[in-house]
């Protein structure tokens, strides 16, 4: 974390208080995770020096990240590096929104993890397609370059 000191933000999905539309068939087969948003499973853990840095947090409910709280968290920086969980949920539907938006997405394919190991593979090569948009990368790549 220290090569982006100053320049993480955090993001955190929690549930929407009154599901709308598709979010409804989605929390009755996933019940766990409509929780307030005080609930510890939103807790975001292993980050205490990053937290204590002053990152910012984004928290949206929805599964993509991206949007006006995002671009503004980052500056409107052209290029986002992006690692997080899940490279099949989360993140992927991050880096599509933010390339759509005209940024240079990196994702960190060892500072991801998906549902399994199959569907983070499998995520990883969908964002392969959308390269020069989305570039698949590694944290050793990344740190020799930034």
């Amino acid at each position: 974390m220290h090569a982006f000191e100053g320049r993480t933000v955090l993001t955190r999905y929690v549930a929407p208080t009154v599901p709308d539309g598709a979010w409804r068939a989605y929390f009755e087969e996933w019940p766990f995770a409509r929780v307030p948003e005080d609930d510890p499973l939103y807790e975001i853990t292993d980050l205490s020096d990053v937290a204590a840095a002053g990152a910012p947090v984004v928290t949206r409910t929805t599964f993509g990240k991206w949007g006006p709280e995002l671009d503004a968290a980052t500056g409107g920086a052209g290029e986002l590096v992006l690692t997080g969980v899940a490279t099949d949920c989360c993140v992927i539907s991050t880096a599509l929104a933010a390339a759509d938006a005209g940024r240079h997405v990196l994702v960190v394919e060892d500072a991801c993890a998906g549902s399994t190991p199959e569907n983070h593979e499998r995520a990883l090569e969908i964002m392969r397609l959308y390269a020069p948009l989305i570039e698949v990368t590694t944290t050793a790549e990344v740190l020799a370059s930034h």
